[in-house]
């Protein structure tokens, strides 16, 4: 009896940590806060979002800028050497933040939730501070606009790609409307 009890909790435990990849971004609103603070230091600043993953940041119906939270999928779990097509593999991943001035300039990224075993490089502030004035508009050539990470090679084109593919889509948005 005990070791059907201890079976039907490991297959319960196997079952629920399968849909972690599945669920909704955990908004960092403690950290997003404070760095919005420091871009606006002296205005009480309202977050209103505009499409999943997509805020405005206002203040007193003045657009001040904009918020993007989102997910980058790096290796697939078992090593960066596993076949990208195995379906059944789930992807590594992390999770990160930009903050966006009202003339679409990137103004901060911050990576907050790294669930990658390997390229941890990408998340040091000094080499994210590359990415500060981007707008969408030109080309961002990793290894030549951004500087390559060796060890974090796939992480780093993935971010590089994730922020060229979303400063894209904020003009996209912004004129159509």
């Amino acid at each position: 009896m005990k070791k059907v009890i201890i079976l039907i909790l490991i297959i319960n435990w196997l079952i629920s940590s399968s849909f972690v990849m599945k669920e909704e971004l955990d908004f960092p609103a403690k950290r997003v806060n404070r760095e919005i603070k420091r871009f606006w230091k002296d205005k009480i600043v309202d977050i209103k979002e505009i499409k999943k993953g997509i805020y405005l940041l206002e203040n007193e119906n003045d657009t001040l800028g904009f918020l993007y939270v989102g997910r980058v999928n790096s290796c697939r779990q078992g090593g960066c050497s596993i076949d990208g097509n195995q379906e059944e593999l789930p992807f590594e991943y992390f999770d990160y933040f930009l903050i966006i001035d009202k003339d679409i300039q990137l103004k901060k990224v911050k990576i907050f939730n790294y669930q990658a075993t390997h390229g941890h490089e990408v998340m040091s502030s000094g080499w994210l501070r590359q990415f500060r004035g981007y707008n969408g508009k030109e080309e961002l050539k990793y290894g030549r606009d951004i500087e390559a990470i060796s060890g974090a090679t796939i992480s780093a084109k993935a971010l590089n790609d994730d922020v060229k593919y979303t400063l894209n889509q904020l003009q996209k948005i912004l004129i159509s409307n």
